[in-house]
């Protein structure tokens, strides 16, 4: 089934709602651009209280934050389509994008999907995910200042966010949950060195109120009081579309390969958000929504309106 056979093609489909799609939706909106922007609705955040680090924004709610972020797209123009692509395929000098609903076709695609956190195998962990459990110290360290802080990792990433949470804590501990440790010598030394105790053995429960932890259980029966833990497990694309676009990715990192304007080695293909290099914040997602769009609309311009 095709859907809209005798409209002309988007200038840009969108895959993705979040910061980044919305922002660069919103820009391409304003341009005069025809856009649409097919979301699942299952943002990376969902399980957030609060964004933090947002200019004029600090603490919204994530789901409240998108809805203005909606209301401002579908004001100038932009249009939605609830539901997932599955494929994309370059057709001469457009993209067919396969969706829940059918396929639609784009002059443009820029890919904001994002990518997926996975939790540590936890009992209840969910119930804490969002509240006292987190998975990015520059989003929420702040937050769990002055606490007993632990970290849920067995790689050097982990190591890594143990040494930073030292910005907001000076007692942290980090979990290994069972697994071996996949760090050196020399991150084990500074580790030791700023006092972070090292726990091998596997959580076997956490225990809290509300949504806030207070300790976490160990296989051997030890109780580790923890006031919030932050974990780094595995990260993830959510989908395979830049992959079967032929995008190059950057393998083992979830990151799409990107230049200045957000464009991927695939021309007429963009990525923003958390799937290119960088801070993966809200704010900065939003930029990246940002230039993506400006350098879109110049990309679609005639010939005859452009100089240089």
């Amino acid at each position: 089934m095709r859907l809209n056979e005798s409209s002309p093609p988007y200038d840009a489909i969108i895959i993705g709602g979040g910061p980044a799609g919305l922002t660069c939706a919103i820009f391409l909106g304003r341009y005069r651009r025809r856009v649409l922007v097919v979301d699942d609705a299952r943002p990376r955040n969902h399980a957030s209280r609060g964004i933090h680090g947002f200019l004029g924004y600090h603490s919204i709610q994530p789901a409240e934050l998108i809805a203005r972020g909606r209301a401002e797209a579908e004001a100038c123009g932009v249009e939605f389509l609830r539901g997932r692509a599955t494929k994309i395929e370059r057709v001469a000098d457009v993209f067919d994008v396969t969706t829940s609903d059918g396929v639609l076709r784009a002059r443009r695609v820029v890919l904001a999907y994002g990518v997926r956190d996975t939790l540590p195998d936890i009992p209840e962990i969910e119930s804490y995910y969002g509240i006292s459990v987190h998975h990015c110290p520059d989003c929420d360290g702040y937050e769990s200042r002055d606490r007993r802080i632990g970290v849920i990792g067995w790689g050097a990433k982990a190591a890594a966010m143990a040494l930073k949470l030292l910005q907001w804590s000076d007692d942290v501990v980090v979990f290994a949950h069972g697994h071996a440790r996949e760090w050196d010598e020399e991150t084990n030394s500074k580790l030791l060195a700023e006092q972070i105790d090292i726990k091998d053995e596997r959580i076997v429960a956490l225990e809290g109120r509300d949504g806030i932890v207070a300790a976490a259980v160990l296989a051997t029966g030890e109780r580790v009081a923890a006031g919030a833990l932050f974990f780094n497990i595995k990260v993830e694309r959510a989908c395979d579309l830049a992959e079967s676009l032929g995008c190059r990715c950057d393998d083992p990192h979830p990151d799409i390969v990107v230049d200045a304007h957000r464009q991927t080695s695939v021309e007429g293909v963009y990525a923003i958000g958390d799937l290119v290099p960088g801070s993966q914040l809200v704010i900065t997602s939003a930029a990246d929504g940002a230039i993506a769009a400006i350098a879109i609309n110049e990309s679609l311009l005639p010939p005859s309106r452009v100089i240089g």
